[in-house]
């Protein structure tokens, strides 16, 4: 099939393989298994489109090095045949004017996420789509979904606002691939964005909520191109009541492993005992070996993390685990495959906490001050500086959040009130400065409950963004009554942009 250039959209369909292809093994015979079909199979149910100004063709994929690719379930879908997509997009880019990628639908959700990511300087739509009954099926939505996702990929023909994205098309949603979770092996509705709104949906008319939607690159000033290399020496680590340390550790001290994606509960809480926060310290700080990076994620379906809030994460923190916010575990293991083989060094913890495709909302700049001392090494006052990581925006942020872990206090029993006043950007103040200065950000106060249980989290947004200067590190002075002094295992700023 040509395509004819004086359509109003031209539309490249990229099948791989999945449910929505799928034949009986033995034709004629429709009790056999399922294996995919030729794309050839799939042109007959997308009729009449030409009459409405879309022209497409459809393809099967290739490798990179141009050699065919046969269709597969995408339950044998893999790093390679992301980066095959991508490079097939970028060959074809410049003649279409939107993609239709048809996919099987259980791993569709990690394939849209780490699209999003190889498809550098976006300005037109990819859809992936597919079914949960064959196309051939009687009772299939193979036809709706793919005749949906080519009217969403040829919008100009089909009056519609160009979403500039990787997006699902299933059944009546249209999403953000890289919030996307499958959430029914059978529903017509099977998949959703739990912590996002739909991008759009679909039922007589096409309706599109423009708010929502990323802004198109300029492809003039910044051309469109694909990334073709993932980093695969990456697990993903669910953690359930009864792990044991001895086998985690087994795991996170391959030597392949660079990244993990570590699924914990609610909002980011893992067990506290020290024989498991000393195997994650272990992995994280390498010792004698490259230390791994562990990105939190939240087994919840809804909801994020935010560590530091319960003491069940306060050890994560501590050990140098870093904040997944509301990323799903598939855009997670995607971003960090991204990550782990385009940035070095410290960039790699600071590009995994910043959304680069709005995959999670928002960014989250921390500023760790690290550990004060201990009960032989107290200090009267507290004066420490450090920098956000990576290209933090005072103009951009939402709040900050300040905590001290594990807060030890001389001459302090059990039950007693304490109360330490905190400045920030104020390298002189002392317990003489009144809080009336504008540099003033807050008082840690309550029942002292001893070094190991005392720890204080609290709001400081409207300091910082008063008084931080974009570029310059931030100082925190913590200020211990008169007479008393202090240590503490962390100091923490989260700042979310």
């Amino acid at each position: 099939m040509t395509v004819n250039p004086t359509k109003k959209a031209r539309v490249y369909v990229l099948y791989t393989g999945g449910t929505i292809g799928m034949v009986p093994k033995e034709p004629g015979n429709p009790a056999s298994p399922l294996v995919p079909g030729d794309k050839s199979q799939l042109q007959r149910y997308a009729h009449g489109l030409e009459e409405k100004g879309i022209d497409w063709i459809i393809e099967g994929l290739v490798d990179l090095d141009g050699k065919e690719v046969p269709p597969i379930d995408s339950s044998d879908i893999d790093a390679d045949h992301w980066k095959f997509m991508a490079a097939q997009i970028e060959r074809v880019y410049n003649d279409y004017h939107g993609f239709v990628i048809l996919h099987g639908t259980d791993t569709m959700a990690y394939t849209a996420s780490a699209l999003s990511f190889l498809l550098e300087n976006l300005a037109k739509p990819v859809v992936v789509t597919g079914s949960q009954l064959p196309i051939s099926s009687v009772r299939t939505d193979g036809v709706q979904n793919f005749v949906n996702a080519i009217y969403i990929a040829g919008y100009k023909a089909a009056g519609l606002p160009c979403i500039p994205e990787v997006i699902i098309c299933f059944g009546d949603s249209i999403l953000r691939g890289n919030r996307t979770r499958k959430v029914s092996s059978s529903s017509w509705q099977g998949f959703d964005t739990p912590n996002f709104p739909k991008l759009g949906t679909i039922g007589e008319h096409i309706k599109i909520n423009t708010s929502l939607l990323r802004p198109a690159a300029n492809n003039e000033d910044t051309p469109f191109y694909a990334h073709t290399t993932l980093c695969t020496d990456v697990m993903d680590v669910g953690l359930f009541p009864g792990l044991k340390p001895a086998p985690l550790k087994s795991l996170l001290q391959l030597e392949a492993i660079k990244g993990v994606v570590l699924r914990t509960y609610g909002a980011g809480n893992a067990p506290g005992n020290k024989a498991f926060l000393d195997v994650i310290e272990l992995a994280v700080k390498g010792v004698g070996r490259p230390g791994k990076t562990i990105l939190n994620v939240t087994q919840c379906t809804q909801g994020t993390v935010e560590m530091g809030v319960y003491a069940a994460s306060s050890g994560l923190l501590e050990r140098g685990v870093i904040s997944g916010l509301d990323i799903t575990p598939e855009a997670a293991l995607a971003k960090m495959m991204w990550i782990l083989e385009t940035q070095t060094g410290n960039e790699i913890q600071s590009q995994l906490q910043i959304d680069q495709r709005g995959e999670q909302t928002g960014s989250l700049f921390d500023v760790r001050y690290g550990a004060c001392g201990d009960s032989s090494e107290s200090v009267g006052l507290v004066s420490v500086s450090a920098s956000p990581a990576g290209k933090f925006r005072k103009s951009n942020l939402v709040r900050a959040v300040l905590r001290v872990s594990h807060l030890g206090i001389t001459d302090t029993q059990i039950g007693d009130e304490i109360e330490l006043k905190v400045f920030i950007n104020l390298p002189t103040a002392d317990s003489n400065t009144p809080t009336k200065d504008r540099r003033f950000a807050t008082t840690f106060h309550g029942a002292y409950q001893g070094p190991e249980a005392t720890s204080f989290i609290e709001e400081v947004t409207s300091t910082v963004r008063t008084v931080a200067e974009e570029g310059h590190p931030i100082h925190v002075s913590v200020i211990p009554p008169k007479g008393k002094k202090i240590w503490y295992q962390g100091l923490y700023l989260a700042l979310f942009a």
